[in-house]
């Protein structure tokens, strides 16, 4: 069990989780990778235990407010497609920009 790599392991996930909480923020959010541990990390010792869930916590409250800035994108989508429907132009057509990567 080795405390040194899991810290090392650790940091890089919080560097990255800064990362990406900074660009959800700016609207610039990119696709996350999956985190692939490395072969040699071994079990995590407890005193890190408290970390990880902290990471957990800021991953979570991340993946709520991409949840709900998607649900708001949605809201906005719809009520432009009511008003330009409503207006009775016969043309429907609207040109609209999805960000994938979020």
């Amino acid at each position: 069990m080795s405390v040194a790599k899991w810290e090392q392991a650790l940091m890089a996930m919080e560097d990255e989780l800064d990362v990406h909480e900074a660009q959800v923020r700016t609207g610039e959010a990119t696709m996350v990778p999956a985190w692939e541990a490395p072969g040699d990390l071994g079990p995590l010792p407890p005193q890190l235990a408290e970390r990880v869930m902290s990471l957990v916590r800021r991953i979570g409250l991340l993946s709520t407010f991409v949840q709900f800035q998607l649900v708001a994108a949605e809201s906005d989508l719809k009520h432009l497609e009511h008003r330009t429907e409503s207006r009775g132009t016969g043309n429907r057509a609207v040109a609209l920009f999805l960000d994938a990567s979020v």
